[in-house]
């Protein structure tokens, strides 16, 4: 598993939230596609697929309790 710098308390839907927003979730800078153009010049590409894997897994996990205590 990779890990990452974000800023403190930054959740999954708060990086995804920010790079569909076009904002670095690290420095705040402004993004071209995943990579930011700002102080940090980093990549979001690996973070966004991870924050996007992590959020649909615990979705599923959780309609998927739903359903089974509901029968």
């Amino acid at each position: 598993m990779s890990t990452f710098d974000t800023m403190p308390g930054e959740s999954n839907p708060q990086i995804i939230s920010s790079i569909i927003n076009l904002v670095c979730p690290q420095c705040g800078g402004p993004m071209s596609e995943f990579q930011c153009e700002g102080r940090c010049r980093r990549n979001w590409l690996a973070e966004w697929e991870w924050a996007n894997h992590a959020t649909r897994s615990s979705k599923s996990r959780v309609s998927g309790h739903r359903a089974r205590s509901m029968r």
